[in-house]
């Protein structure tokens, strides 16, 4: 089985259209567990296949899907535009405050403010240890 969209994202339009599962078809192949079960509509239990997948080797999907693709597309774009609009702003903000982060990460080093680091290089021998 391949992958396919969820059933709660199926508009109920393109769900009206979509092919009813006989009753005893449902009880019997147990359908609502199958991943290609589309939800029910006007209490008509649709499943996303042409045909039923239990049958047939070859997955074809209803053609009616198909008619998904641009809606999907728009509101990818929609958030592709949002997601680098906040990118922007959130690089804006790391850029105004990178020399503050840097000082900040500074002085989270064992090192920073040591008196054997501010006469000569370090000799390996941690003041804060020998103080603690």
């Amino acid at each position: 089985m391949r992958e396919r969209i969820k059933n709660k994202q199926i508009t109920k339009e393109i769900r009206g259209q979509l092919p009813v599962i006989t009753p005893a078809m449902f009880r019997e192949r147990g359908c609502s567990y199958c991943p290609y079960y589309a939800g029910s509509y006007e209490k008509f239990p649709r499943c996303m296949m042409a045909d039923c997948a239990w049958d047939d080797e070859e997955e074809h999907f209803h053609p009616v899907l198909r008619q998904m693709l641009p809606e999907f597309k728009r509101k990818m774009e929609k958030a592709e535009e949002k997601y680098l609009e906040l990118k922007t702003a959130y690089e804006l903000l790391m850029s105004m405050f990178a020399d503050e982060m840097e000082q900040e990460e500074l002085e989270k080093d064992e090192c920073y403010d040591c008196c054997y680091a501010k006469c000569g290089p370090c000799i390996g021998l941690c003041y804060k240890t020998l103080k603690g």
